[in-house]
């Protein structure tokens, strides 16, 4: 692995939004194909991903998986409080309803690995 891969492994992309769902920036997947892209956060959907992790596995040197991950902190499609307004509430359950919503959600829509702050 070359010092430009071993640093494009830390990298970490930002999906552009569009209204018809999030995508790569164009050219993007030459950066793919070169190692300069370690993980995508907010790319989800079957297709968009698939496309770009076969870039990654199939068309690059070292063949190093992406890894996908999308902000679900307030949830997914159905947006929740802060988790500092869910923790004022007192009610641990609430935020772990909120919580597991949020990743339902999440994984419905392809998304592997979410963060939450």
């Amino acid at each position: 692995m070359t010092d430009e891969e071993k640093a494009g492994q830390l990298t970490q992309w930002t999906a552009q939004q569009t209204p018809t769902g999030p995508r790569v920036v164009q050219g993007g997947e030459d950066d793919i194909r070169r190692g300069r892209v370690g993980s995508i956060l907010g790319a989800y959907g079957v297709e968009s991903t698939r496309r770009l992790q076969e870039v990654a596995v199939e068309q690059s040197r070292l063949r190093v998986p992406l890894l996908f991950a999308f902000d679900v902190i307030h949830g997914f499609r159905t947006v929740f409080p802060l988790p500092l307004a869910e923790a004022a509430a007192f009610d641990p359950a609430l935020a772990e309803r909120s919580a597991r919503a949020a990743a339902v959600e999440a994984a419905a829509r392809g998304v592997r690995a979410a963060t939450g702050g």
